[in-house]
């Protein structure tokens, strides 16, 4: 006896399986269906929205006025309700703008946090924490601004981010900590502008660091002396009594 089924037999468990799932299967074709060209809406609502924003940006940088502090509001207005690449351009710009213009470098470093958590771009970051470091340092932020830097790990920005670093430690009086930041800028290769900038930055920090050298030992020979002579006190007074 043949288990091979005939051609009819064939045709009739496939009119069977067809009348038990047809539903199942018009639901998939439909939610399919659906699913392709609702992507496909998305997608160009995205770009349409991506257009509107870059438009938005532009006009709203061309109105900028160093002349009239009001008109960076809107681009700040921008910048809080837009969370598309356009917002961290917009922040970025108000940050310049409240440096350069207002002078208010807390107002300024709210938007560079802001624009972190608008993007997950690393070379993006890396310009952000760079700003980022620049502005706490500038307001005495050390240590926020080192850690910042931290934070910037590509090699490409080396140069800039030890250079920084730099600079902060010299703030702090960690000379010694600021001679080696330098000669990593001077390692990495970096153009000739800051080569030379750098090497007047390091024989600075190199002569802030031998006379910060000095200048502990001779307290540390001081404190010694004084000890010592507080001992012999001590021992004179004992011995007397």
């Amino acid at each position: 006896m043949s288990h091979q089924l005939s051609s009819e037999e064939q045709f009739a468990e496939i009119k069977e399986f067809i009348a038990k799932t047809w539903k199942i299967i018009v639901a998939v074709i439909i939610v399919g269906f659906l699913a392709f060209w609702g992507w496909r809406y998305w997608q160009s609502y995205q770009r349409q929205q991506s257009i509107e924003a870059s438009d938005r940006y532009e006009q709203l940088i061309a109105k900028l006025d160093a002349n009239n502090p009001a008109s960076v509001d809107e681009l700040v207005a921008f910048a809080k309700n837009n969370n598309s690449i356009y917002g961290v351009f917009a922040d970025l710009r108000a940050t310049q703008f409240y440096v350069e213009v207002l002078k208010d470098y807390s107002g300024a470093q709210a938007f560079l946090v802001d624009a972190l958590k608008k993007t997950d771009a690393e070379p993006i970051q890396a310009i952000i924490y760079i700003r980022l470091a620049r502005l706490q340092s500038q307001q005495g932020q050390y240590q926020e601004s080192l850690a910042s830097l931290n934070n910037v790990t590509e090699q490409n920005w080396a140069p800039v981010v030890n250079s920084i670093r730099g600079d902060v430690l010299m703030k702090m009086t960690q000379y010694a900590q600021a001679v080696d930041a330098y000669k990593v800028v001077l390692s990495s290769s970096p153009m000739k502008e800051l080569e030379t900038n750098i090497k007047m930055k390091l024989n600075q920090a190199e002569y802030l660091k031998a006379k910060q050298l000095i200048e502990q030992e001779a307290q540390a020979a001081k404190e010694k002396a004084a000890q010592e002579i507080q001992t012999k006190q001590t021992t004179t007074e004992e011995s007397n009594n």
